[in-house]
Order: C-alpha cells, then structure tokens, then sequence
C-alpha cells in the first residue's frame, strides 16, 4: 500500500500591515513514500529460511560463518530499516515486528561473533574454539549427539545451552502474542507466525535438552514452513496488476461489516 498524500501547512508569519489578499498559509504535497513491507518480509523470509537449514543439518553443514553475516546484515539492518519505515507509513504493527524481529536477528548474530564475547564468555578460548562445529556452537559426534568434551568444557556446554533457552522463550513469548495480533490479518501472515511460534517452542525444549536433537530439526523443518508462509506474503504483496499478471490469494481475515 502506499501511503496517503500527506499535507504539510508551513504557516504565514506575515504581519497585519500586509495585503489582505495574501494568503496567510502555503499547502505543499509531501513526497509519496514506497511501501517497506516487501523489503521487511523479503529479509524475513530469507533469514529464517537460512536458519532454518543450519537446524535441520542440511548437507552437514556445521560452521555458522554464512548464518552471522545473515543475521547481521539482512535479518539485523535491512529489517530494521523496513521496521521504522513501516511506522513512518502509519502501519504500527508491521513497524514493531520488523523493527523487534530485526534486534533479534543483530542480536543472534552477535552471540557468535568473537568481538561481542558471548561464546568466549564461556569457558573462554577453550571453548569458543571447540564449540563453533555446529549451528549452535557446541560440539557433536558422528551421529549428531551432544559430547562433553572435559568436564569444564562440559558445563559451560550447558550453561550456554540453558542461556539460549531463555534467549528463545523470550521471543516465543514475543511472537506468541505477534500470532494472536495477526488473527485478523490473512492466512498467509497467520500461518508464518504460527509456525515461528512453534519453531521457538522446539527451540527452547532443545536447548534445555541438548542432548535430544531431534527438537533442533523440528524446529528447522517449522521455520522452512514460516519462511514459505514469508515468501508467499512477499509474492501476494509485490505480484500487483500493474507489475505482474499473476496474483496471489492472502485470504483475509479481517472482520467485515455486517
């Protein structure tokens, strides 16, 4: 949507002694500002998408190098920039999710980068080292399983674990009450947060039990779900009669009037 025309009245300090005649304000049209939600769903869609993968152990990839600059940069930056222009054009709630949703992904981001000692807070170099094998930094054998490798190390594992738990039950607290705001909205939007939802819920059951990695892939396989609900909003919004001949449904919900 694009945001209505907006007037902007700069008043006249002319004095009485003045020609009656002059008009006494000058009206001057604001400039149209774009729609940002394309931008804040498109940087959504492809950051849970890419999470989502490392969760599931696709292709056993382990080393979360590609995930950081992600999360920094498209799911940190970009969304929140969407987020604050989403405010601009007067749509609070597209504004907070994407603003909110954009400090998540800055801040996941910064958990595994070594300047922001989050990982080398545990255990320091030891296990900052041994620990970046896996999408979550912690060490596993062949057939995925969690592995202490001392004692030490052993509980710092943990303690880092449990400390991604709460990290996680915070934002499922967050998108919890993001799903019941968008009842209304349409299907497309409705299934994404339901399935990030539950995708943090999974979240926060593994890393309170690291051992049973079974909930980490369960919660990769929701968050391919959301980020095909993502994508699919971004095709429904951009997919307009006057860009493209094909349109998508979002099936809205929204309360119609009697």
């Amino acid at each position: 949507s694009i945001m209505p025309d907006a007037q902007i009245y700069i008043q006249d300090f002319a004095t009485h002694h003045e020609k009656a005649s002059r008009p006494r304000s000058t009206v001057h049209k604001a400039p149209k500002i774009g729609n940002p939600t394309p931008l804040g769903l498109s940087s959504f869609a492809l950051s849970v998408f890419i999470l989502a993968f490392y969760n599931i152990g696709a292709f056993g990839i382990q080393i979360p190098n590609v995930i950081v600059g992600v999360s920094m940069f498209t799911g940190g930056v970009v969304q929140f920039a969407a987020g604050m222009w989403e405010f601009k054009v007067g749509n609070t709630f597209g504004g907070t999710g994407f603003g909110a949703f954009g400090g998540f992904w800055a801040s996941f981001g910064a958990i595994y980068i070594p300047l922001f000692v989050s990982l080398l807070a545990f255990n320091m170099f030891g296990f900052a080292i041994a620990g970046i094998q896996d999408a979550f930094g912690v060490k596993t054998d062949l057939a995925g399983n969690f592995v202490a490798i001392n004692s030490t190390v052993g509980d710092a594992v943990e303690q880092f674990h449990h400390s991604l738990a709460i990290y996680c039950l915070g934002w499922l607290i967050f998108t919890f009450i993001f799903t019941l705001a968008c009842i209304r909205t349409n299907m497309a939007v409705l299934g994404a947060f339901v399935f990030l939802t539950a995708s943090f819920l999974f979240e926060v059951i593994y890393h309170f039990n690291p051992s049973t990695t079974i909930f980490i892939k369960i919660a990769g396989v929701l968050g391919i779900l959301c980020s095909s609900c993502v994508y699919y909003c971004l095709a429904g919004v951009l997919l307009t009669p006057d860009l493209s001949p094909i349109s998508l449904p979002l099936w809205d919900l929204s309360k119609k009037d009697n």
